[in-house]
């Protein structure tokens, strides 16, 4: 089983190619919110570089998020492309649950309470809980947006040690790691993992959830920054008419 992994949920973007024995190549690229240039040269790369054609794909991973808006679109408008053109089927995870499962491969919190937060921006941040056993996770809860302050006040409620970890965690590391028990996760687990996101599609694929590409959609859980901007500006303009 050869899987095509496309991350990009959040400013680092990743292709991976992974088998059934782990990841065959990897590239990732850190450069701000221009996935757009970075993805499908990554993806050349990683076949040139594994000797692996597109043909020879069986199924393409993608992160759905939640993420930034722009970089979630372009990740999985280039992994549905992908899928339509060699007739195979997608495979999705969320970025909240690659990064629990990064570390959970990590082998750095078995047994404890593992909490994602990946950067909104506008001052909020994308979250979930997960436990974290021997390799594996299990979550705890839905996906949520809160502030930075909203999700501190529910950690400092844990009653447990907690590790946070992503990109929201570092921005907001002052915030939540002033509660008690919460541990803030070094840069190494700021950014979903491609090969993580990888692995997780070889055994999702192997295990028969595979989508058809006009089935995808990302997680967005708000509205574009874009389409907010509009209706604050389209209300404050007709406050000003009033």
């Amino acid at each position: 089983m050869i899987v095509l992994a496309v991350e990009s949920a959040t400013a680092l973007a990743g292709v991976a190619l992974c088998d059934d024995d782990g990841p065959l190549a990897t590239a990732a690229v850190s450069r701000g919110r221009r996935h757009a240039e970075s993805v499908a040269p990554a993806v050349d790369f990683v076949c040139r570089r594994s000797g692996v054609a597109l043909t020879d794909v069986d199924a393409v991973a993608v992160d759905v998020g939640p993420g930034l808006f722009t970089g979630l679109r372009v990740g999985v408008a280039t992994a549905k492309a992908l899928a339509f053109a060699l007739g195979v089927g997608v495979v999705t995870a969320g970025s909240l649950e690659v990064l629990a499962h990064a570390v959970a491969a990590a082998g750095v919190a078995e047994g404890r309470l593992v909490v994602p937060v990946v950067d909104a921006r506008r001052g909020e941040v994308f979250t979930r809980w997960f436990r974290a056993g021997a390799g594996t996770v299990a979550p705890v809860g839905d996906d949520a947006l809160l502030t930075p302050a909203a999700l501190a006040a529910r950690l400092g409620q844990a009653g447990e040690p907690v590790l946070v970890v992503g990109d929201g965690a570092q921005r907001y590391g002052a915030v939540l790691g002033s509660v008690a028990g919460v541990t803030v996760a070094g840069p190494a687990l700021a950014s979903p993992p491609v090969d993580v996101l990888g692995a997780l599609g070889v055994d999702r694929a192997l295990a028969g959830e595979v989508q058809g590409p006009a089935d995808v959609v990302a997680r967005y859980l708000r509205d574009a920054d874009t389409r907010i901007n509009w209706e604050q500006r389209a209300a404050r303009r007709a406050g000003a008419g009033a």
